[in-house]
């Protein structure tokens, strides 16, 4: 496991609390916490693009998004890329890839209004990228 985010609810219709694992195996994992005793119900499973699992790539929740129709999340990938990922979606979840790193992406992190995201790789540069207005 190499980072875990927790939200109450991630869309209007799934209104559970979810934990998001991203794990080294290449995947990302939504688990729906079942009970108060933490019980957890794997709700979907989506592949990433890792080539070893010698980065610790971190993944996150969309804040905006969650309180639109469906939810996404975006995750780092040591193919130099960031992905935002639908997991409403049953297939071809990518549903928008950003590229300006030359080494494997290791962190995402929003602002509050995500309004920017930035991100960071393993040479240690953050790009910070500007979500444009529509």
């Amino acid at each position: 496991i190499t980072s875990i985010s927790w939200r109450a609810w991630i869309s209007r219709e799934a209104r559970d609390p979810t934990l998001l694992v991203n794990c080294a195996n290449n995947s990302v994992c939504l688990f729906r916490v079942m009970d108060r005793e933490g019980g957890l119900q794997l709700k979907r499973k989506l592949n990433v693009r890792h080539k070893s699992s010698h980065f610790l790539v971190r993944s996150t929740f969309c804040p905006i998004m969650s309180f639109r129709q469906g939810a996404c999340i975006v995750t780092g990938s040591e193919d130099s890329s960031v992905y935002f990922l639908d997991i409403e979606r049953e297939s071809k979840a990518v549903v928008n890839k950003l590229q300006g790193h030359a080494c494997p992406v290791l962190g995402v992190s929003f602002n509050y209004d995500e309004s920017l995201l930035a991100t960071s790789d393993y040479q240690g540069l953050v790009i910070v990228w500007s979500r444009e207005k529509s």
